[in-house]
């Protein structure tokens, strides 16, 4: 599968392309936090990874047709289970991030592999996004920088001072 279509920019991050059919909100709270939706057929598993201000990260993956049987009869006793589950799906596989302000996608990875450890998804996840973030900065500043103007650059320069630690 393309993974490059699993989510795209404008699009709220429980239903990230405008194709996505069959959505299963898994769990939510004041809005979905993971579940699956089918995308030319294959099922996908999306999850929120983390959250920050109006700011929140999600990780999307195709499940291979030979699993879809167990993911959709999957039940859970306890959250460890579920987290368990959730990372078991993710772990060794490609998966797509998605950065989302106010509930809509911003930004979208490339696959990204998540490592086999416990939160291995976050660990991927906040690999990419802080990636993101540097790269951005540095295209501001590269603006600033060649539109000549010195009251710009030192915006651009604060901020990127301001974002960062010490």
């Amino acid at each position: 599968m393309n993974l490059d279509m699993l989510a795209s920019a404008g699009q709220p991050p429980w239903h990230p392309v405008p194709r996505a059919e069959d959505v299963d909100v898994w769990d939510k709270y004041d809005f979905p936090i993971n579940g699956t939706y089918r995308l030319d057929g294959r099922l996908i598993i999306f999850t929120l990874v983390t959250t920050g201000a109006n700011r929140s990260l999600w990780a999307y993956v195709p499940v291979p047709s030979e699993e879809e049987k167990a993911v959709a009869e999957a039940q859970f006793d306890t959250e460890y289970e579920f987290d368990e589950f959730l990372d078991g799906r993710f772990a060794g596989r490609e998966a797509v991030f998605a950065a989302a302000e106010d509930f809509v996608i911003t930004s979208k990875s490339d696959g990204v592999m998540i490592p086999r450890i416990r939160g291995g998804i976050l660990v991927a996840g906040a690999n990419w996004y802080a990636i993101r973030a540097a790269a951005t900065l540095r295209d501001r500043l590269a603006v600033a920088r060649d539109a000549d103007d010195p009251s710009e650059l030192l915006r651009a320069a604060q901020g990127l001072v301001t974002s960062l630690p010490a």
